[in-house]
C-alpha cells in the first residue's frame, strides 16, 4: 500500500511513501499496522573520527505517528557508547486525525565502522540508523528526494546521501535446550557518503618526500670515492623519514594504509641505495653493474607505485556501503 505524490522539485520522478495502514507478516501471521514516517534535516555534523568510529550530528527530526509522544515510537540504534552524549529538545506538537506530529532538536554522537585502509584517501559512510519501538508499527524509509544534503562537514567532502531497510539475521537460543531460532531484525538506515579533503594531507606528507627521495636517487650518481659523502645523505633522509612518518596524523586501527605503503616504499629506496653504498666498497664490479639499470629502475618504480595506489584507491573492497 504506497502513496503517490506530486513530483518533487529535485528530482522528475514521483514521490512514494507507505499508506498509514499497512499489511504485515509478524512471526508467519499477516497483520495490519500502523506507519511511522520521519525526516531529518540537518543543521551540521563534526569530529568525524575514523580511529573512534565515531561523529557528531546535530539535526531536526520531524515524525508522524500514532503515538501521542512521537519520539518514543523510534529508538536510535548507533548511538556512541564510547563518547556518550543524546540531548532531545522537543519543538512542536500538534495532531490531525488520529495521527501525532512531532519536531524535535536532537544532539548526538553516532558511531558507524570507518574503513581506514585508504587513509589520507578514503572515503567514509557515516549514518543514522532508527528502528521503531513497538512491533505493531513499521517505520518508513524517507524517499531519496526528500534526503537532506544541504549541509557541510569540516574536512570532508559530501558525495551523496542514501536511505534504505538493512535487515539482518540474528540466532536466539532462548529456550532450555538451546535449539537456535533464526530471527530477523530491521532497520532504516540514514546516511552520507564522505570524502576526506586531502589538500593539506598532501602538501605536508608530499613535498617532504618528494626532496628526500631526490636526495636519496642523489647517491646513486655518487663516485665509490664518495660513499662516505653518500653514506651521511642517506643516514639524513633516512631519519628524516622516520620523523616525518611518526609525525603524521594516522588511524589508530592496526592496518596497512595508504600513507603506511608510501613510506614503506621510501623506506626500501633508501635501503637499495645504502645496499648499493657497501656493494661499492667490498664488490665494485657488481656494483658497476647494478647501478646503471637501478638509475632507471628506481624512478619507474615510482610510477608503479602511483598505479598501485589508484588500484587500491579503486578497489571495492574498500570502499565504503550502508549495510556495513
Amino acid at each position: 500500500l504506497v502513496n503517490l505524490l506530486l513530483p518533487s522539485k529535485k528530482k522528475n520522478s514521483a514521490v512514494k511513501t507507505l499508506f498509514e495502514k499497512q499489511v504485515y507478516d509478524l512471526d508467519g501471521k499477516e497483520v495490519i499496522v500502523s506507519t511511522t514516517s520521519f525526516n531529518i534535516d540537518v543543521e551540521r555534523v563534526s569530529n568525524v573520527s575514523i580511529e573512534e568510529g565515531t561523529f557528531s550530528a546535530e539535526f531536526y527530526l520531524d515524525i508522524t505517528s500514532a503515538s501521542e509522544n512521537p519520539i518514543d515510537s523510534v529508538k536510535f540504534n548507533n548511538l556512541s557508547s564510547m563518547n556518550p552524549l543524546h540531548e532531545v529538545r522537543q519543538l512542536e506538537l500538534s495532531k490531525i486525525g488520529d495521527r501525532y506530529m512531532g519536531r524535535y532538536m536532537i544532539t548526538s554522537n553516532f558511531s558507524f565502522s570507518p574503513i581506514p585502509n585508504n587513509y589520507p584517501f578514503d572515503e567514509q559512510f557515516i549514518y543514522i540508523g532508527l528502528s521503531s519501538t513497538n512491533s505493531d508499527t513499521k517505520l518508513q524509509p524517507v524517499p531519496v528526494q526528500y534526503l537532506d544534503e544541504d549541509f557541510k562537514v569540516n574536512g570532508w567532502s559530501l558525495l551523496f546521501s542514501r536511505c534504505g531497510i538493512n535487515r539482518k539475521k540474528h540466532w536466539v537460543a532462548m529456550h532450555d535446550n538451546l535449539q537456535r531460532i533464526p530471527r530477523i531484525s530491521e532497520e532504516v538506515r540514514l546516511g552520507w557518503e564522505l570524502k576526506r579533503q586531502n589538500s593539506m594531507t598532501l602538501l605536508k606528507i608530499g613535498i617532504p618526500l618528494f626532496f628526500l627521495f631526490v636526495l636519496a636517487y642523489y647517491t646513486l650518481y655518487l663516485g665509490t670515492d664518495d660513499s662516505a659523502t653518500a653514506l651521511g645523505y642517506l643516514t639524513t633522509a633516512f631519519l628524516s623519514g622516520i620523523a616525518l612518518y611518526f609525525s603524521t596524523e594516522r588511524p589508530q586501527p592496526l592496518s596497512m594504509t595508504t600513507i603506511d605503503v608510501i613510506f614503506a616504499f621510501f623506506y626500501i629506496i633508501s635501503g637499495v641505495s645504502l645496499l648499493m653504498i657497501l656493494f661499492s666498497q667490498f664488490f665494485p664490479e657488481l656494483y658497476t653493474a647494478l647501478i646503471y639499470p637501478l638509475r632507471i629502475l628506481l624512478p619507474a618504480s615510482i610510477i608503479g607505485l602511483g598505479l598501485f595506489i589508484r588500484s587500491r584507491l579503486a578497489s571495492r573492497t574498500f570502499k565504503p556501503s550502508i549495510t556495513k
